[in-house]
């Protein structure tokens, strides 16, 4: 549909602007999904290549660090793609609550930069000093970060 039939529409059918603007909405939070998940596996990728090279020089423990930190990671990838799309249903019948859907915007550019920070701290460890604690803390934000705004969005 070209988007002069849609307004059309908008201006026929009762409602169906603010179902698309709510549609709008969906879209947006998908993409950022979407593009916070990519980053997640550039992360993973960046790690995986570091815990290669340590694996030829037999630093087992340091391969620990970095398993156990690859999968913090893949667990917070997991549930920010496995999260309900969007910032309300279709069919819910409140109407949108712009202070909140400032506040979910507020915490997408949180995750975003959060995700920046995780990939800087990744790109700063080397296998000669191998220190993931800097490293796990920023996991830890990025997962409360997220669960902030699944709470935020399930109110």
């Amino acid at each position: 549909m070209t988007d002069s039939i849609l307004d059309s529409f908008s201006k026929l059918i009762p409602g169906f602007g603010s179902y698309q603007s709510e549609q709008k909405r969906r879209d947006d939070d998908v993409a950022v999904r979407s593009y916070l998940v990519g980053r997640l596996q550039d992360c993973k990728r960046e790690l995986q290549v570091l815990a290669s090279s340590m694996l030829e020089d037999g630093n087992f423990q340091a391969i620990t660090q970095a398993e156990r930190l690859r999968s913090s990671i893949e667990l917070a990838q997991s549930r920010i793609r496995a999260a309900v799309e969007g910032y309300s249903s279709w069919f819910e019948s409140s109407k949108v609550d712009e202070t909140k859907l400032k506040k979910v915007l507020e915490l997408d550019n949180d995750l975003v930069a959060v995700v920046d920070k995780l990939q800087h701290e990744i790109s700063r460890l080397s296998k000669d000093s191998f220190d993931t604690t800097s490293t796990n803390e920023v996991v830890s934000h990025l997962k409360e970060r997220f669960s902030r705004r699944a709470e935020l969005l399930a109110k």
